[in-house]
């Protein structure tokens, strides 16, 4: 089967963003597992078929999912460019980082597909999960870390937030953990730029 080319996407009525999107409210409704190319082009009222013209199978779906799941959090990414301080930083990654907890059970076995795909050079790519990223470590490297610190701070911070997402603590415990891991990267910061 002939790729079509990206002009023809336009023409027959499906975009990138819309594929994500039907992928996410199947997610919502089904969870990871419920994930189909079928159940997907039913959300977007096409046939199968022509699914395959822009996603080639259930994996490459997965891939835009997960570069693309994120396009909701637009208003940190911003707040991130604006930050000051190292306090800044703190208050907006746990803000962030609840709200993405909440994301992820509206979403169930999101947090384990986004920690399978997650590699260090995922800020390079497109999507909204590369634009938060590079918002997040780019932050931190206008407050003064120095880059490869800030790329290994952010990536500890992303890694702890999202395995504590997967193990379903209680609410309680989710917070207070938080609290008590952005307690000692606040340390690791005022170390690194002190």
């Amino acid at each position: 089967m002939t790729r079509r080319n990206p002009s023809s996407h336009a023409a027959a009525g499906i975009t990138v963003s819309a594929i994500a999107d039907a992928a996410l409210a199947v997610i919502r409704a089904e969870g990871v597992d419920g994930l189909t190319m079928r159940a997907v082009a039913e959300r977007l009222h096409v046939r199968a078929p022509t699914l395959y013209h822009h996603v080639r199978n259930k994996s490459e779906l997965l891939d835009l999912v997960a570069r693309n799941a994120f396009d909701q959090f637009t208003a940190d990414t911003a707040e991130y460019e604006n930050l000051q301080t190292v306090d800044e930083w703190i208050a907006l990654t746990r803000s962030g980082s609840l709200e993405l907890r909440a994301f992820y059970a509206g979403h169930p076995g999101l947090a384990g597909l986004i920690q399978s795909k997650a590699d260090p050079d995922r800020d390079q790519g497109e999507g909204s999960r590369a634009e938060l990223i590079r918002a997040q470590i780019d932050a931190l490297v206008r407050l003064g870390v120095p880059e490869p610190a800030a790329r290994h701070l952010f990536e500890v911070t992303a890694r702890w937030s999202l395995a504590a997402v997967v193990a379903e603590p209680a609410d309680d415990l989710f917070t207070e953990g938080l609290d008590l891991f952005l307690y000692g990267v606040r340390a690791r910061l005022g170390d690194l730029l002190s």
